[in-house]
């Protein structure tokens, strides 16, 4: 038969005959084109750049659309050396037939022109089928308009199809180079081989552990500063690293240790279950540490996932506790008679009613800060030196408070909207303070002891002429130094509250001595809008991170499965019967699938202060809110990983049963 058409027939007969390994391999990169062209048919729908406050949205699916990218090509390829590796035995009998590489290597390129083709065909048909259900789903999480149109783009399949092409490119790239490389009898060999041991391999268990612990390290140290995202890179760098060799060398070290210990080594269970964990350990080293790096992924990307959702409001109430802050300089304000009956008639006018007014004046001055001594601000000083301190008159902070304090002209409150001040006096310049009471709450802000680096700090002091004496030492002489405020919370529709604030803002810009009006009703908005598209970009990932993990699960019970296929008979030829065989087998894989869950939740654990630390960035600094999350989050991953592992199982335990029945036949023959 000619070679140009018998090269095709056998590559669509591999599929075919390997369809246990390339059905669940199709399905995952169909889903994964799906994805990818969800994620930039949006990115490029012009509608994402005219409806207003999308940008944020926009830009985060932007970032996604990077992000996705980086993650699906390793994983494209990762799973693509699984099944090479399943069919080099293939490939050696192929090699012996007379097919010679070169025919190898075209017969590859039909394999990876038929699964592209599939791949592309199906996840595009269900993009096209779904992406308008889920950009839909997109606006509704970030609160705009549902009604939009969303049609084909050819932008979004022409980035899709080249992202894939080149994917697939590189697969077939390494496959033909592999098959070039190796002799028919490493490809008849191949499918047996594993992960190759360490040959330092104390040296490279003992760095593991170092790195690791580096990694933790940091995790738990870490801080809401500005090197938080950096930290972060570099403490998931060196976990994902250490994880690789405490699974390629620190389980085999541990259990060669086990080993040399005789009490433990020859007894009739340890025997079987320490040898047979490091013949496991040898060939499965790659692929546990994959299982629980994506085991770790998928877990705080729930966890951050559900943790923004719950903590939505909260971080709302942190960022705009009002609605609208009106702000005027006093040196040319004229007085709020005027601007109360203002207030009161474009209230009317837009159909809202003012619930909640709060005024108050304070004086701003520019500090550097060590300790508690505060002077005045040294242009020389570093960023995390200066602060700005904000004093309040006694008789304005008992009026919003509904309080009758008292203090002495040497007596201050003090307020820090972050950690707590610690110090029982401030020294303010050349005058020194005793602390009568450190503040937990006031009405006019809000309070969050985890908010290191964008804490501010309020005094309470005894009266207007002890704030202008601070006022004259520290040189704060600018009219722009001692403002006039007025917090509004309203009561109506969130349209005409918006459109309120926004009438209020032109009509204060008509008036002498305003510095800002902050809409507080618009920045809710764009914070959820930037929480919805975080949820939606967490909610897709969290998917492809739990579709990477069982795929790779999946093709381990596989590989588990021959080797315990050809290795069952030999165990029950040594003396065991069919019972203890089964019950050593099933604790060695039971031993070796779960390994990955544990030290994923260990890592998870280990990142939870930086975690944390990476949500306050957003305004949530409710810690128990995300501990109750985490918690959440890690019961329904182990039930999802026991899910998972059962259902992948039977791939196992269908190889091994077969292997049983033809055993048993050849005995019946024999």
């Amino acid at each position: 038969m000619n070679k140009l058409v018998l090269l095709p027939r056998l590559s669509l007969m591999g599929i075919r005959k390997n369809g246990t390994t390339y059905f669940p391999y199709i399905m995952a990169g169909s889903f994964s084109v799906f994805v990818f062209f969800v994620f930039s048919s949006i990115v490029a729908n012009d509608i994402m750049r005219t409806l207003p406050r999308s940008s944020y949205a926009l830009v985060l699916m932007q970032i996604g659309q990077v992000l996705l990218g980086l993650i699906l090509l390793p994983f494209i390829v990762y799973t693509n050396s699984f099944l090479i590796r399943r069919r080099k035995r293939e490939l050696g009998l192929y090699s012996i037939l007379g097919l010679d590489k070169k025919h190898m290597a075209v017969m590859m390129f039909w394999e990876t022109l038929i699964i592209f083709s599939i791949v592309m065909a199906f996840g595009i048909v269900f993009g096209l089928a779904f992406s308008k259900l889920l950009f839909l789903l997109l606006l509704n999480l970030i609160g705009l308009p549902v009604d939009a149109s969303f049609g084909f783009s050819p932008d979004a399949f022409w980035a899709t199809f080249l992202y894939f092409l080149a994917a697939y490119g590189i697969n077939l790239v390494m496959n033909i180079i592999r098959v070039f490389r190796t002799t028919p009898n490493d490809l008849l060999k191949g499918a047996k081989k594993g992960d190759r041991e360490p040959k330092r391999l104390w040296i490279t268990a003992v760095s593991g552990f170092i790195l690791l612990g580096i990694g933790y390290s940091i995790a738990i140290t870490a801080k809401l500063d500005s090197e938080i995202f950096l930290n972060f890179l570099l403490a998931v760098s060196l976990v994902v690293i250490g994880t690789h060799q405490f699974f390629r060398a620190g389980l085999t070290a541990l259990l060669k240790m086990l080993k040399r210990n005789s009490r433990i080594y020859y007894r009739k269970t340890n025997f079987v279950t320490i040898s047979g964990m490091l013949h496991r350990m040898g060939k499965s080293a790659s692929s546990l540490a994959n299982i629980c790096i994506f085991s770790t992924m998928t877990i705080i990307t729930l966890l951050c996932t559900l943790s923004v959702w719950r903590g939505t409001d909260s971080m709302l109430d942190f960022q705009f506790p009002f609605d609208t802050s009106i702000n005027f300089s006093t040196a040319k304000f004229r007085g709020t008679a005027e601007l109360d009956d203002k207030l009161q008639e474009l209230a009317a006018s837009a159909n809202v009613r003012i619930t909640d007014r709060i005024e108050y004046t304070w004086q701003k001055l520019h500090t550097t800060k060590k300790g508690n001594v505060f002077t005045v601000q040294d242009p020389e000083s570093t960023y995390a030196e200066r602060e700005i301190l904000r004093l309040i008159t006694l008789d304005d902070f008992n009026a919003m408070e509904k309080r009758n304090e008292v203090l002495e002209d040497n007596e201050v409150f003090i307020l820090s909207t972050g950690a707590d001040f610690g110090y029982s006096q401030i020294i303010l310049g050349s005058r020194t303070f005793r602390i009568k009471r450190e503040l937990d709450s006031v009405v006019f802000t809000r309070k969050a002891r985890e908010n290191t680096y964008g804490d501010e700090y309020y005094i309470v002091v005894s009266d207007a002429g002890v704030m202008d004496m601070l006022r004259d030492e520290f040189r704060s002489t600018s009219e722009n130094d001692r403002i006039f405020t007025i917090l509004l919370n309203l009561e109506g529709q969130e349209n005409d509250k918006d459109s309120y604030v926004k009438s209020v803002r032109e009509w204060c810009m008509t008036q002498p001595g305003l510095t800002n009006v902050v809409n507080g009703v618009g920045g809710r908005r764009d914070t959820l809008s930037t929480n919805g598209s975080l949820l939606f970009i967490g909610i897709f990932f969290s998917i492809i991170f739990a579709m990477c993990l069982i795929l790779i699960m999946y093709y381990k019970q596989i590989t588990e499965g021959y080797d315990d296929r050809d290795n069952f008979d030999i165990m029950q030829k040594v003396g065991m019967s069919d019972a203890e065989v089964r019950g050593t087998i099933r604790k060695q894989i039971l031993m070796v699938f779960y390994s990955p869950l544990v030290i994923a939740l260990l890592h998870t654990i280990g990142g939870f202060n930086m975690i944390a630390r990476l949500l306050n960035t957003l305004s949530l600094y409710d810690t128990g809110l995300i501990i109750r999350c985490g918690l959440v989050v890690a019961g329904l991953f182990t039930l999802l990983y026991g899910f998972s592992y059962s259902i992948t199982s039977r791939t196992y335990y269908g190889i091994v049963k077969q292997m049983k029945t033809d055993v048993a036949a050849e005995r019946r023959i024999a």
